[in-house]
């Protein structure tokens, strides 16, 4: 008895097994014929859909079927990132939204998450800001993921959509320092402007995010980072104090000192590149003092910053000779190993 039942379930497994495979296999093979599919539209309309978009052609065939919407739009994607002007990328725009934004609305209305991302990225290549509203829709539905969040976000801001700003205050899921920067990226000086009127609504991350964006995108905000180089918040001032090196922007030796000398080797770190961007003589003291850090990049960073202002060299000569601090002099004498 024991023995058929043990046969039963292996039979019945065996079946299950067979079952799951057969159907794999024919999934396989209708996705790839799908592809063949679609690969071969995109073949035959491929010219005509480029004449049509530089103006040479004024007809055009459109597709008939999903299958064929989908290599279509496929191919507007790969020449909206191929062709540049603005009359072009109007053109590929205009035919978008004319023909295809029913199609994307269903599919960011679809239960599987892939297709729903595949058409926010479509949205995005394609500039179709008509899809606003569907995006805001999906934003504020219950099924919207973290991964969509940061995307819609993303959009919200290429689009200068003003209700972004609301959202990276408080986002529905928390967002990675990198999403925010990606976002920030994405912002006009308009909403920037926004986001830094209520920046201390942020979350760290959007914080540090921001103070970073200051100096990657060159924005002059001098009084700005001033404030923040005054935070209690250690992270805060370090990012101020890399921004304002990545501006070039200059501060008084006597503010520059007290972040020179801070207990934190990462405030000292940054204080040692901007006083190296400041390309002033009168830096040179503080920085020689760092040269004998208890920190290994600070050292260097501090050495680097010295050979960077008038009469750097000279200095550093002096230090590898005569520094009290066996630091100092390996340290100087690293910086100088070329003129030996």
């Amino acid at each position: 008895m024991a023995l058929l039942v043990v046969t039963a379930a292996a039979v019945a497994l065996f079946t299950l097994l067979s079952n799951l495979f057969l159907y794999l296999v024919v999934r396989k093979w209708r996705e790839k014929r799908r592809q063949v599919r679609i690969c071969a539209y995109k073949e035959r309309h491929r010219l005509g859909l480029l004449r049509y978009l530089l103006g040479e052609e004024e007809q055009l065939l459109l597709p008939a079927s999903p299958l064929e919407r989908e290599a279509m739009i496929e191919l507007l994607d790969h020449f909206a990132a191929l062709l540049k002007g603005e009359q072009v990328q109007a053109r590929i725009r205009a035919l978008a939204e004319e023909h295809f934004q029913g199609w994307l609305r269903r599919r960011l209305s679809s239960r599987h998450w892939s297709e729903r991302m595949n058409a926010l990225f479509l949205i995005e290549d394609l500039r179709m800001q008509v899809m606003v509203p569907e995006m805001e829709r999906l934003y504020r539905s219950d099924r919207v993921t973290r991964g969509e969040e940061a995307k819609l976000l993303a959009i919200f801001a290429q689009f200068d959509y003003s209700p972004v700003v609301a959202y990276v205050l408080e986002p529905k899921y928390e967002l990675t320092e990198f999403a925010y920067r990606v976002i920030f990226g994405h912002m006009s000086e308009r909403l920037l402007r926004q986001v830094e009127q209520r920046f201390d609504e942020l979350p760290p991350a959007g914080k540090c995010a921001f103070v970073d964006m200051i100096g990657i995108r060159r924005r002059e905000e001098r009084s700005f980072l001033l404030e923040l180089l005054a935070s209690d918040e250690l992270e805060l001032r370090v990012r101020a104090l890399k921004a304002m090196a990545e501006i070039g922007m200059k501060l008084e030796a006597a503010r520059l000192e007290q972040h020179l000398c801070s207990p934190y080797w990462q405030e000292r770190l940054m204080a040692a590149r901007l006083a190296g961007k400041c390309r002033e003589e009168r830096l040179l003291p503080l920085l020689y003092e760092r040269l004998s850090d208890r920190s290994f990049v600070v050292r260097s960073e501090a050495a680097a910053a010295i050979a960077r202002l008038p009469g750097g060299r000279a200095v550093l000569r002096t230090a590898a000779r005569t520094a009290s601090d066996r630091y100092a002099r390996d340290m100087a004498r690293q910086w100088l190993r070329g003129e030996e």
